[in-house]
């Protein structure tokens, strides 16, 4: 038997080392919170019927809100550029060159990229076509599909929130991977910003955006820390060998 083996059967479970103790809350506790993908999954859900059934109704909050946000001075330039961070072109761009650089060496955690990004266009897709929200009116952007949800969100949720956990595994510094953490943050929130004041989506539409990246984000941590990732990438920094 070896140490792994022993070490399971006395109730160790999972042999990975996961992330550091000193990582952010959120990604060291709530994505390994059934309750968090819970309320996740009823959020969006909620929101999805009640855009699709009742719009008015959420129109209500989004309205004012949108208005004082698209009401900031100056034109939108700054933010069309940082809307191209949750573009879909860049998030597969970005998704073929970090499957290029896991491949060789950890082939469980690149094809869990992989169905990631491939979910991630994909259900943002599916939703639009079943909610067929109404955009804001006047958008400064070009604008396909219905408003809910915001898929430039999803995206960069999912992306930079995998930022993170790629450092780690690539290189086992958790100083790059306190700075993944930011790098996520500062994205996330300027991107769904940047949405909102273009007209592109209603603050409801980014807000349940965060929601359904997190639930995909939730699946692909699970994945990559589970014990088939752990058998399949025992030599890097995520996944301790025997």
């Amino acid at each position: 038997m070896t140490e792994r083996e022993s070490l399971r059967g006395i109730g160790f479970g999972r042999m990975h080392r996961g992330l550091p103790q000193d990582s952010p809350w959120f990604f060291r506790v709530v994505l390994r919170s059934r309750g968090f993908l819970i309320v996740t999954v009823v959020i969006t859900v909620s929101l999805a019927v009640i855009a699709a059934s009742n719009p008015e109704w959420l129109l209500r909050i989004d309205q004012p809100v949108s208005e004082w946000v698209r009401g900031w001075g100056g034109q939108p330039s700054l933010a069309k550029v940082v809307t191209r961070l949750g573009s879909p072109s860049l998030v597969v761009a970005g998704g073929v060159v970090a499957f290029s650089a896991l491949w060789r060496r950890c082939r469980a955690s690149a094809l869990t990229l992989g169905t990631l990004i491939a979910a991630a266009l994909t259900v943002d897709i599916v939703i639009k076509v079943i909610v067929d929200r109404p955009r804001p009116p006047n958008p400064a952007v070009n604008t396909e599909f219905g408003s809910f949800p915001s898929g430039h969100v999803i995206h960069a949720v999912v992306i930079f929130g995998l930022v993170p956990f790629l450092l780690w595994i690539l290189t086992n510094r958790s100083e790059l991977l306190r700075l993944g953490f930011v790098v996520f943050a500062v994205v996330v929130l300027s991107v769904a910003l940047s949405r909102v004041r273009l007209g592109a989506h209603w603050p409801s539409d980014v807000i349940v955006s965060f929601f359904i990246g997190a639930s995909l984000l939730i699946g692909a941590e699970r994945l990559i820390t589970s014990t088939w990732a752990t058998d399949h990438c025992a030599s890097l920094g995520h996944h301790p060998p025997d």
